[in-house]
């Protein structure tokens, strides 16, 4: 799943696509944004970005979103337990990341407008910032997509529950800095009212 031609660091991009929907009652990504599935929106990004691999995480839903990703250069990896929460759907992801990458950015399935410009801000201001966490920030949080140097893959691998990356983003507030990120880019949807509210 390389991208071939690409300079700089290897960096992987996990996309996180294993919850069950509950708020909004049905598969939301495989609902359309603009024209195509959420879920395959969020791979193109990833796809677009200097990200070098890209790993989707799928679960609950992964019989329906894996068609809507066909034809793809994506690495599809199964959270055995999804209902564990989204510590398990990062742990899946980061063990299936190449031995050669050098950091990670975790994405969200259900953040349809990150784009790769998005992502590749997060890395090159790890770069120049040289910063091994890079978050971004929105509505008073920080939170996804975020950039995790590998020196952080074993606190990603042992994070247990719901307990998101946020968690170890907090733990070091030292390694990270925040990177604004457009109210419209941090957009999550969640429930109908909000895929109404986007598609007006």
């Amino acid at each position: 799943m390389t991208q071939t031609g690409e300079s700089g660091p290897f960096v992987s991009a996990i996309v996180l696509a294993a919850g069950g929907s509950t708020r909004m009652g049905r598969p939301k990504l495989a609902l359309p944004i603009r024209g195509a599935p959420m879920i395959r929106r969020a791979a193109q990004a990833a796809l677009a970005s200097r990200c070098r691999e890209v790993i989707v995480v799928l679960g609950m839903n992964a019989d329906i979103y894996r068609p809507l990703l066909h034809g793809l250069d994506v690495r599809l990896v199964v959270n055995p337990d999804p209902g564990e929460g989204m510590g398990s759907s990062i742990r899946t992801g980061v063990q299936a990341v190449s031995p050669d990458a050098e950091g990670v950015v975790i994405l969200l399935g259900d953040q349809p407008f990150v784009s790769a410009e998005v992502i590749d801000r997060l890395i090159e201001t790890a770069q120049a910032e040289r910063r091994r966490i890079v978050a971004s920030a929105y509505r008073g949080t920080v939170g996804p997509p975020v950039y995790f140097d590998r020196a952080f893959f074993l606190e990603l691998l042992t994070l247990e529950g719901d307990r998101g990356a946020r968690s170890v983003i907090e733990t070091y507030p030292k390694e990270g800095l925040a990177l604004p990120l457009e109210d419209t880019a941090a957009v999550d949807i969640d429930s109908s009212q909000d895929l109404q509210s986007v598609e007006e």
